[in-house]
């Protein structure tokens, strides 16, 4: 099984996108988007800055509970291709 068949995808609860005038080198964008966590109490939050000069994407799991229980990102997927695996110990 290659890692994008790995893991899960949770829905999608909401997104935001926020436009910047940018730093001197141009006008971009903000992405946010909301994902449920595996146990639903917490969230999965997926940003991308498109802004010249500041294209940092990353991806977050905000639930301590899913963190105790062995939950992590399928490693090697790209943040938008991101899923999750609950680890084994």
């Amino acid at each position: 099984m290659s890692e994008s068949e790995r893991g899960i995808r949770t829905e999608r609860k909401g997104s935001l996108r926020d436009g910047s005038a940018g730093f001197g080198a141009g006008s971009g964008d903000i992405e946010r988007y909301d994902f449920e966590c595996p146990c639903g109490k917490g969230k999965v939050v997926e940003e991308h800055d498109n802004i010249p000069g500041f294209r940092e994407h990353d991806v977050r799991l905000l639930c301590p509970e899913c963190r105790a229980d062995g939950w992590d990102f399928v490693p090697g997927l790209s943040v938008r291709g991101w899923r999750l695996e609950q680890k084994t110990a």
